[in-house]
């Protein structure tokens, strides 16, 4: 449960950003940010919490995100739809095993495009916006992310979006091979909580 835990609080991280992208233009938190975007490339983690980095303080915007909307904090009603709609879309995505090699090649070449100073420059975020586009985008159930028009027309945000959603479905493919299931969401949301309580307290 813990292990699960980890991973749903990741892809409730990646549905936050979103969500704040879409209605205020920017990232409150670069750190969990970078640790979202950091998950993607860690395909061969040695743990869960490897695939974090390690560090489960840099997920704690995910692990509030899951509390708040398991005891149905209304402002998390988008965030709430963006995860079940991602967990779903892992679901189709284990089925698929040609996109997920296009995925993968897609963040091989995107590594070449990194540099010291700024990791996730926008060359990177643009090839992740593309990778999810023609991958994630061509399946259903698609993610509708609600926000201000005058974001949502802005290139540079939406790329951003599709990004931390890329990062988002990656969280979600670890819930689902740890043995998540929407049925605990229903039936074992108490072991969720206090996983999640637990692990802040850390």
């Amino acid at each position: 449960m813990k292990n699960r835990t980890i991973a749903l609080a990741g892809v409730y991280q990646a549905a936050v950003m979103a969500h704040e992208l879409a209605n205020s233009g920017a990232i409150r938190d670069q750190r969990s940010w970078e640790c979202s975007l950091k998950s993607l490339y860690k395909m061969d983690a040695s743990s869960t919490e490897d695939v974090f980095d390690n560090n489960i303080n840099e997920l704690a915007l995910g692990l509030n995100a899951l509390i708040k909307s398991f005891n149905k904090d209304s402002y998390y009603i988008n965030v709430i739809k963006y995860t079940i709609t991602l967990l779903a879309l892992a679901g189709k995505l284990q089925q698929r095993p040609e996109m997920m090699d296009d995925i993968a090649k897609g963040l091989n070449d995107s590594k070449v495009l990194q540099n010291n100073e700024e990791p996730f420059n926008r060359d990177v975020i643009h090839k992740l916006a593309q990778i999810y586009s023609k991958t994630i985008s061509q399946m259903q159930p698609r993610v509708i992310v609600a926000g201000q028009p005058f974001h949502l027309k802005d290139p540079a945000i939406t790329e951003k979006i599709r990004a931390i959603l890329l990062a988002g479905i990656r969280s979600a493919m670890l819930w689902r091979q740890l043995g998540g299931t929407q049925l605990q969401l229903l039936f074992k949301r108490n072991g969720y909580l206090n996983a999640a309580k637990q692990l802040i307290g850390q």
